[in-house]
C-alpha cells in the first residue's frame, strides 16, 4: 500500500478542493463508508493509503492549511483528532464577539434548551432519547456557531452520520426544524465572517443519501454544493491491484504471484470488479488468501466472494458431462415442449453462447451482465412458461431453479418495492424484495416474468437497470448480482391487439394473427381475418383457407412488439438491450396436437396405475374425438388441450372410478359420449372392465 504510484484522485475530491474557497456547505452522500485512496507526505515523499471518510478529510482540510478540524456526530458529540485543534476551536470560542454568554449559548445551552411546541417532556424513553439527542446537538450547533464568528481561525466542521439526524426529511418535528435553522445560521456566519488567510469557514455534512436530508436545505442555495461519493473507478480498481497483487494468494508451485500476462489477469479482475467498493476489493484479497484462490483466477474468486461457493454451475456445463448435455440440448428440451422448433434452436444458441463465456463480449464489462436475456412472445398456451421450466432444468438440474413471477401481481406504481423490498421506515422493510431475496438465495437460477406486459412501466426502469449493469441495490443498501442468471420475459404482445371501439375510450382484444388466414391467390399474400373477407386488396377474389405460416407470424408479433416499446412506453432503450433475443412461439400445429394429446394421457395413466393400481386403456375413437375438438381450437394451445382432456376424459373417468370403486383391474375406456343439456355440454364415457 505503501508503493509511490501516479493516480488521478476521485471526480468527488477533485470538485471538494475547486469549490474551497466559493462554497461554505458540502453535502457528501453516496459511497461514505467506503476506504478511499488518499496521498500523504512521509519523508518528503507522497505516498498513497487507503482511509476511512473521517481520516481523509481531516488529512484533507490539513493540507489546505486549517488549523482546526472539528467532526461532530450523535453519539460521540464534539471530537478532535489533535490536542492543538482542540485547543484552537476553544480559543475561537473565547475570542469571539458574540453575547453568547448573554444569550446562554454556551454548553448550558442543553440544559436551556426547549423545543418549538413541545408542553412538556416526552414521557416515552424513545421520545425523551430522541429530545436528549436534540438538546446534544443543538448545543453543538451553539458552540460551532460561536466559534465560527471567530476569523481568527479557519474552522472545518463535519456533522457525521446526518442521515441520522431526522426521522424523516419530508415530514420534520418543529425540533428537527429547528436545528436545521439553526445549521443554516452556522452557514450563513462561515460565509460573512470567514476563517482569515483567505480561508472559508466550512461545514460538511455526510448522509447516507441526498434524499435523507430536507431539500430546502441544499435547493436554490448559493452557499451549499451536494457532491456524491461514487464506487471506485476502472483506474483506481487497477491501481489496488497492482499495489496489492503480491498480498494475494500464491501457491508454492507458482513462481510468481501472476504467471504469463498479468497485465490481462489484473485487467480480467478490474472488469469483473466494477460495483466493488475498496473495502470489497480489500475483502477479495483477504478471501484469496484464506481460500487459496490466486489472484490470475480473478472470476473464481470474485464468485466465491459474491455467491459463496466453490464451483459454478456455468463451469460444470464446459466440463465434458456438461458439454455432453449442451450438445443434445435440442432434442432435450423438445421432449417436454412440442412444435416449437425454431423457439428452442433460438434458446440453445443463446445458451451456449453464455456456456462458452461469449454473452455481450461485445459490450463494455460484459462480465457483470446476466448470462442471458430472453424474450418469450407468442400466443397462450404454446409452451413459453415450459421452455422456461425446461431450460432451468437443463442448466441447473433442477426444474424449481426457475423463479417464475407472475407481473399481473406488480400492476401497480409502488409494484418495485414488493421486488426490491420496502424503503427504510415502511412496512415489510425487515423482509427484503421478493426479487432479490430469491437472487441472494439462488444466484444460479433462472428468473421467468411472466406476462410482463402486465407490469406497471415504472418496473421497466428496474429491469433496464438489472439487464445493463447485472446488478441491482435493495432497500437495505445491499448490492444482489444478477450476471449468473438467466432472465426470460414472457408477454402476448403481438399476438392480441387493443382495437379502439365507439368514441375511441373503449378497447376490445382482438387477435393480430390467426392460426388460420386467408390466401389470396392472385397476389400470393394472407389476409389475417377470422371471417371470409369479400376479397383480397389487389382485388382478387379467390381466397382460401390455410394455416398462418410460421414467417408471417413471426412478422407481426415483432413489429407490435416494437410499437409497444418505442410508441407505447416510449422506452426504445430496452427493447434495444434485448436486441436480437426475441424469441417468437408459433402456433400448435394440427400434427402437434397428437403428441401433446399423448404426453397428456400417458400421465393420466400414469397417476391411475400409482395410486388406483389402475390400468388405463383407451380406444382409438377416444383418441379422434379428442385430436378433433383439439384441433377446431388451436387458438387455446396447449392450455386449450389440457382444458378439454380434464373435461371430455378426466371429469367423466372420475366419476366412474369413485362411483363404482375400481381398483386392481384393467379399465377400457370405448368412447366419449357428448350430450347436450340445457346450455351445458355432458360428457360420458363408454367403458367396460378386462
Amino acid at each position: 500500500m505503501s508503493r509511490e504510484i501516479q493516480i488521478e484522485q476521485p471526480r468527488w475530491l477533485r470538485e471538494f478542493k475547486r469549490y474551497l474557497p466559493l462554497k461554505n456547505l458540502f453535502l457528501l452522500h453516496g459511497n461514505v463508508y467506503d476506504l478511499f485512496l488518499y496521498p500523504t507526505m512521509y519523508d518528503g515523499t507522497y505516498r498513497w493509503g487507503y482511509y476511512p471518510l473521517r481520516t481523509l478529510l481531516h488529512r484533507f482540510f490539513s493540507e489546505q492549511e486549517y488549523r482546526a478540524v472539528v467532526f461532530y456526530d450523535s453519539v460521540d458529540g464534539l471530537s478532535f483528532m489533535s490536542d492543538d485543534e482542540q485547543k484552537n476551536f476553544e480559543s475561537a470560542l473565547r475570542n469571539t464577539t458574540t453575547r453568547a454568554s448573554a444569550t446562554g449559548a454556551d454548553s448550558s445551552a442543553a440544559s436551556n434548551y426547549n423545543p418549538e411546541g413541545s408542553a412538556q417532556a416526552p414521557t416515552s424513553t424513545e421520545g425523551r432519547s430522541r429530545l436528549n439527542r436534540m438538546r446534544d446537538f443543538e448545543a453543538a450547533l451553539q458552540r460551532i456557531r460561536r466559534a465560527l464568528e471567530s476569523s481568527s481561525v479557519p474552522l472545518a466542521v463535519v456533522i457525521d452520520h446526518a442521515s441520522r439526524l431526522v426521522t424523516s426529511p419530508k415530514h420534520l418535528s418543529s425540533e428537527e426544524r429547528r436545528q436545521f435553522i439553526n445549521l443554516l445560521k452556522c452557514v450563513q456566519i462561515a460565509a460573512m465572517r470567514g476563517g482569515g488567510r483567505n480561508k472559508n469557514h466550512v461545514l460538511v455534512l455526510v448522509c447516507d443519501r441526498l434524499s435523507d436530508l430536507p431539500s430546502w436545505l441544499y435547493l436554490y442555495h448559493p452557499l451549499a454544493k451536494p457532491l456524491q461519493i461514487d464506487l471506485p473507478e476502472e483506474q483506481e480498481r487497477r491501481y489496488f491491484f497492482e499495489i496489492n497483487g503480491e498480498g494475494f494468494f500464491v501457491s508454492e508451485n507458482d513462481t510468481v504471484g501472476l504467471p504469463g500476462d498479468g497485465a490481462a489477469h489484473i485487467q480480467k479482475a478490474v472488469d469483473l470488479t466494477r460495483g466493488l467498493s475498496n473495502y470489497e476489493l480489500e475483502c477479495l484479497r483477504l478471501v484469496s488468501t484464506q481460500e487459496g484462490i490466486p489472484l490470475y483466477k480473478p472470476k473464481h474468486l470474485v464468485e466465491r466472494y459474491k455467491f459463496g461457493v466453490v464451483e459454478s454451475a456455468w463451469d460444470r456445463l464446459r466440463q465434458d458431462e456438461g458439454r455432453q448435455k449442451l450438445s443434445s440440448a435440442e432434442k432435450i428440451l423438445s421432449r417436454r415442449v412440442k412444435g416449437q422448433e425454431a423457439a428452442v434452436r433460438a434458446v440453445v444458441d443463446i445458451i451456449k453462447r453464455a456456456a462458452s463465456g461469449l454473452s455481450g463480449i461485445h459490450h463494455s464489462a460484459s462480465a457483470h451482465k446476466p448470462k442471458g436475456i430472453l424474450f418469450f412472445a407468442g400466443p397462450t398456451g404454446v409452451g413459453k412458461t415450459e421452455l422456461a421450466k425446461a431450460l432451468a432444468e437443463l442448466l441447473f438440474g433442477d426444474e424449481n431453479a426457475c423463479v417464475r413471477f407472475d407481473m399481473s401481481e406488480y400492476a401497480q406504481e409502488h409494484s418495485d418495492q414488493r421486488l426490491l423490498g420496502a424503503p427504510p421506515g415502511y412496512v415489510g422493510y425487515e423482509e427484503g424484495g421478493q426479487l432479490t431475496n430469491k437472487v441472494k438465495e439462488s444466484p444460479f437460477s433462472v428468473l421467468l416474468f411472466d406476462e410482463i406486459e402486465k407490469a406497471h412501466p415504472k418496473l421497466m426502469d428496474k429491469f433496464l437497470q438489472i439487464l445493463e449493469d447485472g446488478r441491482m441495490t435493495d432497500s437495505k443498501g445491499e448490492t444482489i448480482y444478477f450476471s449468473e442468471t438467466v432472465i426470460i420475459f414472457t408477454s402476448n404482445i403481438g399476438a392480441y391487439v387493443d382495437v379502439p371501439i365507439g368514441d375511441g375510450r373503449t378497447f376490445v382484444r382482438r387477435p393480430n394473427i390467426l392460426p388460420y388466414s386467408w390466401y389470396c391467390t392472385d397476389c400470393e399474400s394472407y389476409l389475417v381475418e377470422e371471417e371470409r373477407p369479400a376479397g383480397c386488396r389487389c382485388g382478387g377474389k379467390v381466397l382460401e383457407q390455410r394455416e398462418t405460416p410460421y414467417r408471417l407470424v413471426k412478422e407481426r408479433i415483432l413489429k407490435a412488439l416494437e410499437e409497444h416499446f418505442k410508441q407505447k412506453l416510449g422506452r426504445p432503450e430496452i427493447y434495444n438491450r434485448i436486441g436480437n433475443n426475441f424469441v417468437v412461439f408459433d402456433y400448435i400445429r394440427p400434427p402437434i396436437i397428437k403428441q401433446i394429446l399423448e404426453k397428456m394421457l400417458e400421465n393420466i395413466r400414469k397417476e391411475l396405475r400409482e395410486k388406483q393400481s389402475l390400468e388405463l386403456k383407451l380406444e382409438e375413437p377416444v383418441y379422434g374425438y379428442l385430436c378433433d375438438k383439439a384441433s377446431n381450437n388451436i387458438q387455446d394451445g396447449g392450455r386449450g388441450i389440457g382444458n378439454l382432456v380434464e373435461t371430455a376424459l378426466v371429469n367423466p373417468l372420475s366419476r366412474v372410478v369413485f362411483d363404482k370403486q375400481l381398483e386392481q383391474t384393467r379399465l377400457i375406456i370405448d368412447k366419449i359420449i357428448e350430450k347436450k343439456m340445457g346450455e351445458e355440454n355432458i360428457y360420458e364415457l363408454e367403458w367396460r372392465k378386462q
